[in-house]
């Protein structure tokens, strides 16, 4: 009895300790979490052939693609076919989110002639598939993707997957407008997006996409 009181007595006080030194070390340990997203491939250098944006969050992703445009311009591709429902519900056309981020660009200084919407994914695995036959179909050599932070990662692994070597590419991610990426967990967008990129993530591992 006394042994087993010890051996309580000492996986008690070993868990403890852990929890006291996450505790202690939290931010690291969050920070490190964060960095496991992010994406680690370094985007070719100007010119590029392509700048293609992703869905989702048209805004802080077409400032990121208007100022690689105005480094260095290329058509942007603006993809995205999901619609809105409650645009739609409201009788509101366009609703794409391709169109949103087409909108969004024109704001920011870019023509119309250098944007192209490609509106026909409605995620990530689906827009990685599309990427992969317009490089076939345009001959791609050079292409930037944007997107977000966090999102950056799971491109990577997709890109590698589907699209391999075939043409040069990277991740430009955009500055979140809702959190700061260095300390995600202080805001309640920040600690949505990285819950939601980690159950996709394991998502797409399931399914077989990664």
């Amino acid at each position: 009895m006394r042994r087993r009181r010890v051996i309580l007595l000492g996986a008690g006080l070993l868990i403890g300790g852990l929890v006291l030194g996450a505790y202690i070390k939290r931010e690291t340990c969050l920070r490190w979490v964060g960095e496991k997203f992010l994406p680690k491939r370094i985007a070719p250098a100007p010119p590029w052939d392509a700048i293609i944006v992703l869905s989702g969050r048209p805004f802080e992703r077409s400032l990121r693609a208007a100022d690689l445009y105005h480094q260095s311009p290329a058509p942007i591709i603006a993809l995205g076919g999901a619609h809105n429902d409650d645009l739609l519900a409201l009788g509101y056309y366009p609703s794409q989110e391709c169109a949103f981020t087409a909108s969004a660009l024109r704001s920011l200084c870019v023509p119309d002639s250098m944007i192209h919407t490609e509106c026909v994914a409605t995620s990530t695995y689906e827009e990685v598939l599309h990427i992969r036959a317009l490089i076939t179909q345009r001959r791609w050599r050079r292409i930037v993707i944007v997107s977000s932070p966090f999102h950056g990662r799971r491109i990577e692994r997709l890109m590698e997957k589907w699209v391999g070597n075939t043409t040069q590419w990277g991740v430009a991610t955009a500055r979140p407008l809702q959190y700061q990426p260095e300390w995600w967990w202080t805001s309640e967008a920040g600690l949505l997006t990285v819950f939601e990129e980690g159950v996709k993530t394991l998502y797409y591992a399931w399914k077989g996409y990664l």
